[in-house]
């Protein structure tokens, strides 16, 4: 009898991000490796979802979006309820942050807003800069621009800058949250339409109140 060969298999080298993190785990202080250990426990669960909550997940453009998206997936929300009853309701808060922005135009990045308005690149980061325009930072897009605060024919909203400027010491999330949500001081109406009607000061006296409460 002759006696056969038992092939053995060529083990697949690692994807190169593996690789990255092995290298990186190494450099790291023991905190961060600790945190990693358990970022990589995450990762594990993350993949026993079904493949179409993580189809779902992977089709987005950011990594941080990606994993998001797994975690919002009806399985993901339940392990995560399950660890911490909170948990649930930061990621509904971050997915409604995203939606105020989608249902209100969008954002338009610095090249779009200075294309818009006649003004160079420079220029629009000087209104941003001098609290004259409203930018939301983003992880990798940097700095992008609400669409609703601009107007067709005037440029910006009538009485931009001076609300603005109320809610100085307020967060830019928490500017945009003002502008697009009902305000009860102005008959549950968003503040951004009074000011498309030119209603401004009724808009400042409630940006003074949001300012000094936080709270609509």
């Amino acid at each position: 009898m002759i006696a056969t060969k038992r092939s053995s298999a060529v083990p697949k080298e690692w994807p190169e991000w593996i690789d990255r993190l092995r290298r990186r785990m190494r450099a790291e202080s023991p905190a961060k490796q600790k945190w990693a250990e358990k970022a990589g426990s995450v990762l594990l669960e993350l993949m026993d979802l079904s493949d179409e909550s993580l189809t779902k997940a992977a089709s987005a453009d950011d990594n941080w979006i990606a994993m998001l998206r797994a975690m919002q997936s009806p399985e993901g929300l339940k392990r995560l309820q399950a660890a911490d009853p909170l948990a649930q309701a930061f990621l509904r808060g971050i997915e409604a942050r995203r939606r105020l922005i989608k249902d209100n135009g969008g954002v338009r990045t610095t090249e779009q807003v200075a294309e818009f308005l006649g003004i160079s690149p420079q220029a629009v980061n000087k209104r941003r800069t001098s609290r004259k325009l409203l930018a939301l930072t983003f992880r990798r897009r940097g700095y992008m621009y609400p669409a609703w605060q601009f107007d067709p024919i005037r440029g910006t909203l009538p009485g931009l800058e001076e609300v603005l400027l109320t809610l100085s010491h307020q967060d830019e999330w928490m500017q945009n949250i003002f502008f697009v949500s009902g305000n009860t001081r102005l008959n549950d109406r968003r503040p951004l339409d009074l000011m498309r009607e030119g209603r401004v000061e009724a808009v400042i006296e409630a940006a003074r109140s949001f300012a000094e409460h936080g709270a609509a």
